[in-house]
Formats: C-alpha cells, structure tokens, sequence
C-alpha cells in the first residue's frame, strides 16, 4: 500500500470514529432528551394550578387536561382520557396567559363554553349518529388556536342487539356471566375513528359523512358513551 492509500484510509478510519460517531451520539442524546422532556411532569406556576382547579370544580362536566402536544394525533391522545361529557386540552402557555391575564381568561372561556353550547345543538342534529360519539373535545393551542375533536364508535345492529339482551340478563340475573358476555360481544369487530375541525359546524359534517365502510374492525374493551342523552 503506497503512502498516500494508507494516508486515505486512516482518514476515512479518523473520520468515522471520531467525527461521525460522535455526530451520532449527540444525535442520539437530543432525542433522549427531547423524549425525556416530553415525558417530564409540567411545571405549572402556582396561579395556573390555582386555575386549572378553578375550572374543574366549576364546569362539572369537563375534563379540564393541561399538555404540551404538537400533533393532531398528540392532541387526540390526551382527549381521549377524558371521562365526562366534554374533555378541554389546554396548552401549558395558554393556561399561564389566562392565569396571568383576566381578559385571557374571559376570551378563552367564552370560546369554551360557546363550543359546548354548539356540542348541544350539534347532538340534536346527529339523530341516531350521536350513538356513534363517544367522546367529544376542545383543544386550545399555543397561538390561541381552538380546534374541535370527536371519538366515534360503531358496532353492527346485530352485535348491538346481543348486547342490549345480555344488559337485560345482568340485570334480571346480576350475573357475572350475563357481564362477560356484554364485555365479549362489545370487543367482536368493534369499529373505531377520530375527526378533528376547525368548527363545531366543520365537525358535525365530519361525523355525518365518516364512512365506515372503509375502516377495519378492532377488539375494543366496552365503554359507554359520555354524552348524557337524557338532557
């Protein structure tokens, strides 16, 4: 091997163990840390706590979420936790601005409860669609921007008519096998979709026109719907 061959290759050698490898780990760091500060519990200020335990004992049917998400996937994920008829997903910042600012405040929640004022008249105009709805949410981003969200699930009528009889079993009977049964024919090809818009007016044609036809069958743990028909 000539002098300058050997020259070559110890550079490219230098280069991948030191220069690359080490690109490659601070790569690799970033994204642990990014992962990390995902994950990390939020620092709220005293004020935005006092505030966001305002908002959950005063709206008693919201789930009130404070997160730091960046995605429509993100900001889906959070909302589905929720266990009340409405679920709220604040951005950290926007809550400081309203605990920081009383006009903040006043617009941020007349945008809420005008939204849940729409969810209202919205169920009306589902008909026997606002079966399908199972959760329903608000989300309130960095730059103030309100985007609405809709859970929705469907199961076949017969599959629904297997439940409704082994409800009536379990109630007659109180049995523990009457409940199995519920919960099994719940998870047989249970169908599943989110739709997110821009309004309430954008969402409610969204659900109108979600076309189950084309979305695949999942096992899914029985869960009633958090809309209070009764109202």
């Amino acid at each position: 091997m000539s002098r300058i061959e050997g020259y070559s290759v110890y550079q490219k050698n230098y280069y991948k163990d030191n220069i690359q490898d080490k690109k490659e780990q601070e790569a690799e760091k970033a994204k642990k840390t990014e992962k990390t500060s995902k994950n990390a519990p939020l620092q709220l200020s005293d004020r935005a706590k006092k505030l966001l335990k305002e908002l959950r004992q005063t709206y008693g049917n919201m789930d009130f979420m404070v997160a730091d998400y960046e995605t429509e996937e993100e900001a889906a994920h959070y909302l589905s936790r929720g266990t009340k008829e409405y679920s709220v997903l604040i951005d950290p910042e926007t809550l400081e601005q309203m605990a920081a600012d009383e006009d903040t405040k006043k617009k941020y929640l007349g945008m809420i409860e005008e939204a849940t004022a729409k969810f209202d008249d919205m169920k009306e105009n589902l008909g026997e669609k606002k079966d399908e709805v199972v959760r329903i949410g608000v989300t309130i981003g960095k730059d103030g921007t309100v985007s609405y969200f809709a859970e929705l699930e469907k199961m076949s009528e017969a599959q629904r008519e297997r439940i409704e009889k082994a409800k009536e079993e379990k109630k007659e009977a109180k049995s523990e096998k009457a409940e199995r049964r519920e919960d099994r024919f719940l998870s047989e090809g249970t169908k599943k979709t989110k739709v997110q818009a821009a309004s309430v007016e954008e969402l409610l044609e969204k659900i109108k026109n979600v076309d189950w036809d084309s979305i695949k069958g999942e096992e899914v743990k029985g869960r009633e719907s958090c809309f209070d028909y009764s109202v």
